[in-house]
């Protein structure tokens, strides 16, 4: 079985928010879900880099990496409909400055309350992430 890592980051503003993002409709592997970010890890790119580059090019806004939290795993299909593992790199992120900006694949962009989390649609992985870092129950 293949494996894939992906860099995962919660995007927290001054007040604690959590930015989320919703793909459009019909979008694999989740439809019709909320999301945070996560950029697939490539051999030679600085992690650092790839998430902060990989935010702006989604939200366009400027992050630092304030923590590396955890690991998780979860095994399903890929984009491609092969079944790989996925390896998960769980990163808080601060957010440092820019206007929230739709890009493509990005239907919807908020910043939402830990507290109002779990009114939300969101993918498994997250959902099992914020109940680690505390922020669901």
């Amino acid at each position: 079985m293949q494996t894939k890592v992906l860099l995962v980051a919660v995007v927290e503003n001054e007040n604690g928010d959590v930015l989320l993002r919703k793909k459009p409709d019909g979008s694999p592997p989740y439809k019709e879900t909320w999301y945070i970010f996560g950029a697939e890890l490539t051999a030679g790119e600085p992690l650092e880099a790839l998430v902060t580059n990989h935010i702006r090019k989604q939200a366009g806004i400027t992050v630092k990496i304030r923590e590396r939290k955890m690991w998780d795993t979860e095994v399903k299909n890929d984009l491609d409909g092969i079944r790989k593992q996925f390896v998960y790199l769980d990163l808080i992120c601060d957010y440092v400055e820019g206007e929230l900006t739709l890009s493509e694949g990005v239907e919807k962009l908020e910043w939402v309350p830990k507290v109002k989390l779990g009114e939300y649609d969101n993918v498994p992985p997250s959902i099992e992430l914020f109940k680690k870092l505390g922020y669901l129950l």
